[in-house]
């Protein structure tokens, strides 16, 4: 199995020392190696292991110097189960969205009335593509829009607007939902089909690895994924190398570091769908980290500066008193000196 060796420097965050390491991208299988080969202590894992075991978790899987070092399931799951991505969804279609601009399809200042003249109210129409993706869009949030099954038609049509587009950030589904119908018109084709054939196949994911949910005919683009713990890990470590795959340009380079910076004033821990620790959000882990994060924290992790993607998964609601950042705390630590 043919694998394309990135002799890249890493700088650890937490020893300020560069370190020298040999990274590596799977091919359709992923080169599991020790935690002590890739400058991780085995014992510090456990600790990560444990506290996954006893937050409801599914499946943990940490990837240094793109090896697997540790990869845990519970409750029947398997390195083939599906659980559903929520809304680390939103930062891939965030991808999808990227490739659509660097196509000339699409760009951040189009609004939504110009590819759906008749959106309603009226000031929807001047929502722009930006603002859907920093959550600013001012659209009224549906608590209960994902069990609509006009969604679409709601969001399009019925939802109000509460704020001045732009004046106000609110993490907001219904506002989001406006992006699938806008890509449809600007691209001709539905998100998920874009991430498929850009990046998912690209990338190693077959079509047993991933599913995506239609309402209406469209890809719901807040939601809607659903795969597997390794499938996230190929994710994490395209986007780790500035949206490249084995020396491939998959996602532009620009858009991603774009995305995972602040995209407004408001909440400057938000980017385009992406989330970053530029403000401690996730206290005790590197300030560089950033992530794609989902209900009951099915998340893909990165902290670039020690070569690490970590994933985790559930079908679960988490127990009282669960903070996701111990997890990914416990995991940086076991980086060693």
């Amino acid at each position: 199995m043919s694998r394309l060796l990135v002799w890249s420097c890493v700088a650890l965050t937490i020893t300020a020392r560069v370190v020298c390491a040999q990274s590596v991208f799977p091919g359709a299988d992923w080169e599991v190696a020790t935690p002590a080969s890739q400058g991780m202590d085995a014992a510090a894992l456990e600790h990560a292991k444990a506290w996954l075991e006893s937050h409801n978790s599914k499946s943990g899987v940490v990837i240094r110097h793109g090896r697997i070092v540790a990869e845990w399931y519970f409750g029947g799951a398997t390195p083939q189960t599906k659980f559903a991505a929520y809304s680390t969804s939103k930062s891939l279609s965030s991808m999808a969205t990227g490739l659509a601009i660097a196509d000339g399809k699409l760009a951040l200042d189009h609004t939504v009335g110009k590819y759906i003249p008749d959106a309603s109210p009226e000031s929807k129409r001047t929502v722009t593509v930006k603002q859907l993706l920093s959550m600013t869009s001012g659209v009224h949030n549906d608590a209960g829009i994902g069990m609509r099954e006009d969604l679409f038609s709601y969001a399009l049509k019925t939802a109000p607007m509460d704020f001045e587009p732009g004046a106000k950030w609110d993490y907001n589904n219904t506002g989001l939902a406006l992006l699938s119908p806008v890509f449809q018109k600007a691209t001709g084709k539905q998100i998920d089909d874009v991430l498929k054939e850009r990046v998912f196949l690209p990338i190693g994911m077959t079509s047993d690895d991933w599913t995506w949910e239609h309402r209406e005919g469209l890809a719901l683009p807040y939601s809607g994924c659903h795969t597997t713990a390794r499938s996230l890990g190929r994710m994490g470590l395209m986007v780790l190398h500035h949206g490249e795959w084995n020396g491939k340009p998959i996602v532009p380079a620009a858009w991603l570091k774009e995305s995972i910076g602040a995209s407004q004033d408001l909440n400057p821990t938000y980017g385009y769908l992406w989330w970053n620790n530029t403000t401690g959000k996730w206290p005790k882990v590197p300030k560089d980290a950033y992530a794609a994060l989902g209900r009951w924290d099915n998340n893909i992790f990165i902290a670039p500066g020690l070569d690490l993607v970590v994933i985790r998964q559930s079908d679960l609601a988490p127990e009282k008193g669960h903070q996701i950042a111990e997890y990914y705390q416990l995991v940086c630590e076991a980086v060693k000196p």
